[in-house]
């Protein structure tokens, strides 16, 4: 049986990860990635630590989410100056709220959601491929950037 998906129009789930503590005055983008220096999952993050002052502008809070350990997320974030926070998930308990778990690799599916600064789902892509530039900019109009 499929793992439901969140939907936009759906409340932020709230895990262990408290992604609800980091909504703001603006949007929270959540990024699910699946392993740490991996060359998709890097080209992920990395567009976003190179959009980020745009970001910043729309007033967006931005985290992004794995199963790798803290420290080599750690590591990760510094390799590749991420601006944002890297949070491990490591039994999967987040993903698997957000329907994007998968369980046979035990990681995450890249995926992106954004959610407005009172926690509704506004925008959800569950397979985000980093290359699609069409997702890039989905994210970016739903975290209110006139296109």
């Amino acid at each position: 049986m499929p793992e439901p998906r969140l939907e936009i129009g759906a409340l932020l789930p709230d895990t262990n990860l408290h992604l609800r503590l980091r909504l703001g005055d603006g949007p929270l983008l959540v990024l699910f990635f699946s392993e740490a220096n991996t060359p998709l999952c890097t080209t992920q993050l990395c567009a976003f630590r190179d959009d980020f002052e745009m970001l910043a502008q729309l007033g967006a809070n931005v985290v992004a989410v794995s199963t790798d350990s803290e420290a080599e997320l750690a590591r990760f974030r510094e390799e590749h100056l991420l601006p944002f926070p890297l949070l491990s998930d490591a039994d999967l308990s987040a993903a698997e709220a957000f329907g994007v778990a998968d369980r046979v690799s035990k990681r995450a599916q890249r995926a992106a959601f954004v959610a407005d600064r009172d926690g509704v789902v506004q925008l959800a892509i569950p397979f985000y491929q980093p290359t699609n530039f069409e997702h890039y900019q989905q994210i970016f109009e739903a975290l209110g950037l006139d296109v």
